[in-house]
C-alpha cells in the first residue's frame, strides 16, 4: 500500500472511531515524508475523484456541529450527492459575521475545532478581510508547499544547495493579535516566514530584518537591495510578483554608490532607531572587499547595472527565480526576466490565495500547476452556465470560476477567480489562474471579461513580435471601453487597435473606443499608490480592468 493510502486509511479509521486525537487527511499526509508523496504523485493524481470525495466527507464531518452548518442546513450533509443538493455558492460577506464572532472567542462558528490563527488580506476595495485558519487547513497548505518544494528541487537542484543563498522578498507577516490572543498574519508573509525557519542560514535577509516594525516600504526596499548586494553567493530569488525585484534593481542603479558605502561601513544610510541598528549589527558587518569589488564596476561603467552581464558579475551564482507566472503578474515577471542573464531559469511559485493554496507547479517556466486533490474540495463553475463540476468532470481548455471547500471553514466559496484547464496529469487538471470574474466590461449590450481582453493582447503581441509592459482596460460607462498600454519601445497604436478590434469583434462582437498609450513609468506610479509599509509590490496583482482613465501620465490617445 502506498504511503498516502495508509495516511488516508488511518485518518478515515480515526474519524470513524471518534478518537479524540483524530488526524485529518492533511495532518496525516503532513507526517509522510515529502519525497514519498512526490514519488506517489502519479498515483495520487490518478485517484483524484476518490480522494476528493473523502476530503469533502471529512470536511463536512468537521463542519456539522458548527453555527454556519446549522444556519445553512448543512448539518446533515455528508457526501457529494447531498452536498450538490443542499450547498449554496458563498462569498466573503456570508462568512464575515461568523469570523468576527470567532475572533471574539466564540468557538464552533465555522468548524468543530480550534482556530490556529487568522489570515489577513486586502480585498479589491482596499479594506482588510480576515479568514479563520484551522490546524487541518494550515496542514493542507504545508503539504502543498512541501510537494511544491520537491518538484522545484527535482527541476532545480540548486534549491538544496546550503551554500547557495536565497533572497526571499515577501510582505511583513505579522498584523497583530485578535481579541482572543491568536496571531493575525498575512498569507504570503506567513508562507515566507515558515520557509525561512526551514532554510535558516540559506537566507540573505535575516529573521531580525523581518521583525522590524514600522519600517517605511521605501526604506525596507533599500535595505533589501543592500543586503543582496553585500553577498555574492546570491543564487535564488523568491518573490511572488517579480516586479518587486525589478524595483530593487532600479534602486541599485540609482543609489549604488550609497549602497556600496553602506556595505563598506556596515551602516545602513536610512533612518533607524539605535535599538534596531544594534539588533541588525551582527547581520550586517562591514565588508570592504565586497565594497571594493562593486566600486570597481561603477568606476568602469558609471553604474552597477548597465546590462544583464553586470548582474552575472555581481551575483555569479544567480541561476533561478521563483515567482508567479500567470495573468498580469506573469507579464510583470516577463519584463523583469528580460533584464536578467539568459541562464536564469524561472519556476512558478504556485497559484493560491489567503483562502487556500490551490495547485502544484510541475514544470519549468509554466504558468499552470496540477490541482492538489488532498488539500481542499474543488468545484468548477462553467462561465457559460450550468452546475458546478468536480475536478474529474472538467474539460481541457475550459474556463471556469473556481469554488473551494476548505478545512478552515469555507463552503463552496467562490474565489471569483477564473481558471483555465491546461491539460491533465493522470485525471487531475492543471489549473492556470487567468483573472478575476469581477473584472468585466459591459458595453453596448455585450460583456467581455478582462482575461479575454488580455488574451487578445497576447495574440497581437505574438503577431507583431513585441511586448507590452502594462496592459489594462477601462470603461466608465456602457458606451465602450479603452485599452491602457505601455511598452519599452514605441509602437503604432492605430495598428495595434486595428488588430485588437479584429479579434474582439470576431469572438465577442465588441470593439474598443481607443488606446491610452502611457509612458513606462506609469506602472511604477500604480505600484507606488498601492504599496504600504506592511505590503510591498511582491504581493500586488494589477487588475486587468480599472474604472478610470490615466491622468497626467498620458502620452498619447489613439482613437
Amino acid at each position: 500500500m502506498k504511503e498516502y493510502q495508509k495516511a488516508l486509511a488511518q485518518a478515515a479509521k480515526e474519524n470513524e472511531n471518534g478518537e479524540n486525537n483524530y488526524k485529518t487527511i492533511p495532518e496525516a499526509l503532513l507526517e509522510v515524508h515529502p519525497l514519498k508523496l512526490y514519488e506517489e504523485m502519479k498515483t495520487i493524481l490518478a485517484d483524484c475523484e476518490h480522494i476528493q470525495r473523502m476530503v469533502l466527507a471529512e470536511i463536512l464531518s468537521l463542519a456539522k456541529d458548527s453555527c454556519y452548518a446549522k444556519d445553512y442546513h448543512l448539518a446533515n450533509t455528508h457526501d457529494l450527492e447531498s452536498w450538490r443538493q443542499k450547498a449554496k455558492i458563498s462569498y466573503y460577506e456570508d462568512y464575515k459575521p461568523y469570523i468576527e464572532r470567532d475572533m471574539a472567542s466564540e468557538s464552533n462558528q465555522l468548524y468543530s475545532s480550534e482556530t490556529a490563527l487568522y489570515i489577513a488580506t486586502t480585498g479589491s476595495t482596499g479594506e482588510m478581510k480576515y479568514f479563520t485558519e484551522s490546524n487541518a487547513g494550515n496542514a493542507a497548505k504545508q503539504v502543498i508547499m512541501a510537494v511544491r518544494g520537491m518538484y522545484m528541487s527535482a527541476l532545480l537542484p540548486v534549491t538544496l544547495d546550503m551554500e547557495a543563498k536565497n533572497l526571499t522578498i515577501s510582505n511583513y507577516a505579522s498584523v497583530g493579535q485578535s481579541a482572543d490572543g491568536k496571531m493575525i498574519v498575512r498569507a504570503s508573509g506567513q508562507t515566507a516566514r515558515n520557509m525561512r525557519k526551514k532554510t535558516g542560514t540559506m537566507n540573505i535577509l535575516p529573521v531580525e530584518f523581518w521583525e522590524i516594525e514600522g519600517l517605511a516600504a521605501k526604506n525596507r526596499d533599500y535595505m533589501i537591495a543592500v543586503y543582496a548586494l553585500s553577498d555574492k553567493r546570491l543564487a535564488k530569488i523568491f518573490c511572488n510578483n517579480l516586479a518587486h525585484f525589478g524595483r530593487i534593481l532600479d534602486r541599485i542603479v540609482l543609489e549604488g554608490k550609497e549602497m556600496i558605502e553602506d556595505i563598506r561601513t556596515g551602516h545602513f544610510s536610512v533612518p533607524l532607531s539605535e535599538d534596531v541598528r544594534q539588533i541588525l549589527a551582527e547581520t550586517f558587518p562591514p565588508n570592504k572587499e565586497r565594497a571594493d569589488m562593486l566600486q570597481a564596476i561603477i568606476d568602469q561603467k558609471g553604474a552597477l547595472i548597465t546590462e544583464c552581464d553586470d548582474i552575472a558579475t555581481i551575483w555569479p551564482n544567480l541561476s533561478m527565480v521563483g515567482c508567479w507566472l500567470s495573468a498580469s503578474v506573469g507579464r510583470d515577471a516577463r519584463e523583469v526576466l528580460r533584464r536578467l542573464p539568459p541562464k536564469i531559469k524561472g519556476f512558478d511559485l504556485g497559484y493560491g490565495a489567503s483562502e487556500g493554496k490551490i495547485n502544484i507547479p510541475t514544470k519549468l517556466a509554466r504558468a499552470s500547476g496540477v490541482a492538489a486533490p488532498f488539500a481542499c474540495f474543488y468545484e468548477f463553475l462553467p462561465l457559460s452556465g450550468g452546475e458546478p463540476l468536480g475536478m474529474w468532470e472538467v474539460a481541457d481548455g475550459g474556463y471556469y470560476e473556481l469554488l473551494i471547500t476548505t478545512y478552515s471553514g469555507l463552503y463552496r466559496y467562490n474565489l471569483q477567480d477564473i481558471v483555465k484547464i491546461d491539460g491533465f496529469i493522470e485525471c487531475t487538471p492543471n489549473l492556470e489562474f487567468c483573472g478575476k470574474s469581477s473584472e468585466v466590461i459591459y458595453a453596448n449590450g455585450q460583456k467581455i471579461y478582462g482575461y479575454q481582453l488580455m488574451e487578445a493582447i497576447s495574440l497581437v503581441e505574438k503577431e507583431l513580435e513585441m511586448e507590452f509592459t502594462l496592459a489594462q482596460a477601462f470603461s466608465s460607462n456602457e458606451e465602450g471601453y479603452y485599452y491602457i498600454l505601455s511598452a519599452w519601445q514605441p509602437f503604432d497604436g492605430h495598428l495595434v487597435k486595428e488588430k485588437l478590434d479584429k479579434i474582439t469583434k470576431e469572438h465577442h462582437n465588441m470593439i474598443s473606443r481607443g488606446i491610452y498609450i502611457v509612458d513606462k513609468d506609469y506602472k511604477n506610479t500604480i505600484f507606488d499608490n498601492l504599496t504600504r509599509d506592511d505590503r510591498g509590490v511582491c504581493g500586488i496583482k494589477l487588475p486587468a480592468v480599472v474604472d478610470h482613465a490615466p491622468d497626467s501620465h498620458i502620452v498619447e490617445i489613439v482613437y
